[in-house]
């Protein structure tokens, strides 16, 4: 089976499309890529809190 790297740009590009700032973006992204999480935060205009990880 095929598997689609994920990686820092990857998830910097998901967090901006669910209206997560610049700066807060970077830091998650960096964040998924060293440990595989993001932990939660706020998103999509603060109506949601979400969570990236690898899994």
């Amino acid at each position: 089976m095929h598997q689609h790297k994920r990686g820092w740009l990857w998830a910097y590009r998901k967090l901006r499309s669910w209206h997560v700032s610049a700066v807060q973006a970077f830091y998650r992204a960096s964040r998924y890529i060293l440990t595989g999480d993001t932990g939660s935060f706020p998103s999509h205009g603060g109506w949601r809190k979400s969570r990236l990880t690898r899994g």
